[in-house]
C-alpha cells in the first residue's frame, strides 16, 4: 500500500473513531440542574380577581420541560404563567423545571384578599338612618357607591351607628362605633364578620373612641368613660384601666400613652401599670418621629420622650384643631421621614387649611389650602406609612345635602396634589382611613 492510502486509511480510522471519544465524553460529563430565578418575594398578597405574571429566568444546559401547578393542580406547561385569583385563601404556585441536568423547582406563596392593593375608608353613617360602614378605594375610585350597595355586599356584617376608627391587624379587620356592637372583627382575607364585642349581661359603653394593640398582641379600647383592655381572640373586655374619658392612645417602645381627661398620662405597656399622670394637658395626639411621640394642645406642640415632657409653642399663631363636640381621630400626622408634622389648623368651624411643622427649623407652612367650599372633616389628615403620600378629608360647606358632597386630596409630601378622588353621592360622613403595611 502506497503512503497516501495509509494515511487515507488512517483517516478513515480517525474518523470512525471520533463519536465514540465524543460518546465518551458525554457519558462522563456532569450537567447542573436548572436554575430559577424572578424577581418576587417568597409570599405575596394579592386581591380577588387580579392577576399575577411569572415570568421566571431559567439558566438550563439544554431544551427544558416546565410545569407549573396550583396547590398540587398542574396548570401549564408553558414557561411563563399568568394566575388568576378567582378564589380568596392562600394558594401555593409552583415551577417544575426539568432537563438533562436534573430537576429543580421554586414556589411562591400567594395570599388572596377580597380587597388589597388600595385603602379603607371607616364611615361614620347617617345617624337615625344607618349605621357605620367602609368603602375601599383602588384605582382612583370608591367600590361601593351607596350605603345600600355597601350593605348588599356583606350582609352578615353588624357595624354600630357612628364609626370612628378601623384597624388591620394581621388576619384580621378590626372596625369601632360609638353605639353597640361598639367593636367588629371581620376575617382581612374574606371579609367576613367573624366575631363583635362580647360584653357581659347589662354591660355597656359609652362612645368609643379609638383602639391600641399592644406589642403583646392585647387591645386597649378607649372610651368617653374609661379605657378598657380587650382579649382580640375571644372579643371580651379583660380589665380597666381608667374610669374617666380617655381618647387618643399609642405605643411607643416600653410606654403606652393616653389622653385622660385632655392631659397626657403614661403606663408601662407591660403591665398598665402608671408612671406619669397629668403630665400636661392635651386636647388630640398622637403622632411619632423617631423615638419621639408628639401631641397637642392648641398652640403648643407637646414633645414626649419617655417620660418626659416638653411644650413648644407653634410660631406665627399657628394652632392644632381638633372637634369639641364630638370625637375625631387626631389630625396630628408625622411625615414618612420624620422631619414634620402635619395638622389641621384651627380656623374655627371652617377649617381649610393644612399646615406643616419643620421640626428641626421649629417654623410652620401651609401645606394645602381648600380654596372653595369644602372643608376638612372626620380625621382630617392622614400619611399613607408605605408611601409617603397625605391624604385629606374633606365635606362640603353647609347643611343638609351638602354632607352628600365629599372628596379626598391625595399629595405628595411635600404638599403637590398627585389625585382627587370623588367620594359624593351618600350621607357617609367620612371618618379615618386605613393603610394596608404591606
Amino acid at each position: 500500500m502506497t503512503s497516501k492510502n495509509v494515511f487515507k486509511g488512517l483517516g478513515y480510522a480517525a474518523l470512525l473513531a471520533l463519536p465514540m471519544l465524543v460518546t465518551s465524553c458525554d457519558e462522563n460529563e456532569e450537567f447542573q440542574s436548572p436554575v430559577i430565578r424572578w424577581d418576587l418575594p417568597s409570599d405575596t398578597i394579592m386581591a380577588l380577581n387580579d392577576q399575577l405574571t411569572l415570568s421566571p429566568e431559567v439558566h438550563s444546559v439544554d431544551s427544558a420541560t416546565y410545569l407549573w401547578s396550583v396547590d398540587g393542580n398542574q396548570v401549564s406547561a408553558d414557561k411563563n404563567y399568568v394566575f388568576t385569583a378567582t378564589e380568596t385563601g392562600s394558594h401555593l404556585i409552583a415551577l417544575t423545571v426539568t432537563d438533562k441536568g436534573g430537576v429543580s423547582q421554586k414556589q411562591i406563596k400567594v395570599e388572596v384578599r377580597k380587597y388589597y392593593g388600595g385603602f379603607y375608608m371607616i364611615n361614620e353613617g347617617w345617624f337615625g338612618h344607618h349605621n357605620a360602614s367602609f368603602n375601599y378605594f383602588k384605582n382612583d375610585s370608591a367600590l361601593f357607591a351607596t350605603y345600600d350597595k355597601f350593605a348588599a355586599a356583606h350582609p352578615d356584617i353588624t357595624l354600630g351607628a357612628t364609626g370612628v376608627v378601623g384597624a388591620l391587624q394581621g388576619k384580621d379587620f378590626y372596625v369601632l362605633s360609638k353605639n353597640e356592637p361598639y367593636l367588629t372583627k371581620l376575617d382581612a382575607i374574606t371579609m367576613t364578620q367573624t366575631a363583635t364585642l362580647n360584653l357581659s349581661n347589662g354591660a355597656s359603653l359609652y362612645s368609643p373612641c379609638n383602639m391600641c394593640f399592644l406589642n403583646d398582641g392585647s387591645m386597649i379600647m378607649t372610651t368617653y368613660r374609661g379605657a378598657y383592655k380587650v382579649n382580640p381572640e375571644t372579643m371580651t373586655v379583660t380589665d380597666t384601666i381608667t374610669t374617666n374619658k380617655t381618647t387618643d392612645i399609642i405605643q411607643k417602645g416600653d410606654y403606652l400613652y393616653m389622653l385622660v381627661k385632655d392631659s397626657v398620662n403614661i403606663y408601662k405597656a407591660s403591665d398598665l401599670t402608671p408612671v406619669v399622670t397629668r403630665a400636661a394637658k392635651a386636647t388630640t395626639g398622637f403622632a411619632v418621629t423617631g423615638n419621639t411621640v408628639w401631641a397637642a394642645n392648641g398652640s403648643d406642640l407637646l414633645k414626649i420622650e419617655g417620660e418626659n415632657v416638653t411644650a413648644i409653642t407653634l410660631p406665627d399663631g399657628y394652632g392644632v384643631y381638633y372637634d369639641r363636640s364630638a370625637y375625631h381621630s387626631t389630625s396630628l400626622q408625622a411625615s414618612k421621614d420624620g422631619k414634620s408634622l402635619l395638622f389641621v389648623k384651627n380656623d374655627g368651624w371652617t377649617n381649610k387649611v393644612a399646615a406643616c411643622y419643620h421640626i428641626a427649623e421649629n417654623k410652620v407652612t401651609e401645606f394645602l389650602k381648600s380654596t372653595d367650599e369644602f372643608s376638612f372633616y372626620g380625621a382630617g389628615i392622614q400619611v399613607n406609612p408605605k408611601t409617603g403620600d397625605v391624604y385629606l378629608i374633606y365635606t362640603e360647606d353647609g347643611w343638609g345635602s351638602h354632607y352628600m358632597n365629599n372628596r379626598i386630596i391625595v399629595t405628595n409630601a411635600e404638599g403637590q396634589p398627585k389625585d382627587t378622588l370623588n367620594y359624593s353621592g351618600e350621607y357617609w360622613f367620612p371618618s379615618s382611613l386605613v393603610f394596608e403595611t404591606r
